[in-house]
Parts: C-alpha cells; structure tokens; sequence
C-alpha cells in the first residue's frame, strides 16, 4: 500500500511540473519587466453599463474575475497554445498562441445575450492595450 502511494504520488509530481506555471498579479506596481524566460498576458475590463462579474479561465485554471474597472496579469513561463475563455449564459473562448518574452493584452466585456450577459474576450494590440490597462485605476 505504501508503494502504490509513492507511486501514486511521484504521478502527481510528474503530471504537475509538465503544465505551464501562471503566476498572477493584480498590482499596477508590481508589473513585470519583459524577460526571455516567460510571457506576460495582461486581463482587463473598462466600466461599462453591464456589471456582471464572470471568471476568465487559461485551460482549467481560474485567473481572473473580470468585474468592471478591474485588471490583473500573468506570467506564463511555457510556450504554447492556450484556450482564454469565460461563461456566463454561454462559455466564449480565444486562442492564443504565447511566445516566451512577448506581452499580451485581452480585454474582456460583455455584451447582450438571450436572457443574460454574454463574455466577450479580444486579444488586443500591445500599443493599444497598453494604454488602456494603464488607464485603470
């Protein structure tokens, strides 16, 4: 029993250091610098007249609660091809393919749908969505 428990354990381990580490901020003072070793995506939502709140997921893992006038980032440290997406009424996704040493900019919002709000997530230009994560406060 105590072997297939080590066995059983030494899996986990194997199984965990293959997926990506997504370390998470939501600081304006703690933004990363570019480095070679790891992608930055950076979330954010603009006030607008819709308040519902959804999570935005990367894969399984919940990374940000995209409420109005908020931001967050994370730092992926593997390459890859990553599903972004949210759900309210209805699940909404984009692919992205990160390269180490680049930032990502995503917007998130909602927009109407049958009976509820529907998420909406945009992968946005750097130079555009630069300036308007900064513009949170």
């Amino acid at each position: 029993m105590k072997r297939l428990l080590f066995v059983l354990s030494l899996l986990v381990v194997a199984i965990c250091g293959c997926s990506p580490k997504i370390v998470g901020g939501a600081s304006a003072d703690s933004i990363p610098a570019s480095h070679p070793d790891y992608a930055v995506i950076y979330f954010y939502r603009p006030g607008n007249f819709a308040a519902t709140p959804y999570d935005v997921h990367i894969g399984d893992d919940v990374v940000y609660r995209s409420k109005n006038k908020t931001k967050t980032f994370v730092k992926i440290d593997k390459p890859g091809t990553y599903e972004i997406w949210g759900k309210t009424e209805s699940r909404e996704s984009l692919t992205l393919k990160v390269e180490m040493g680049k930032d990502y900019y995503i917007k998130s919002f909602l927009h109407f749908g049958v009976a509820l709000w529907r998420p909406s997530l945009e992968e946005v230009a750097p130079e555009v969505g630069k300036v308007e994560w900064n513009s949170i406060r």
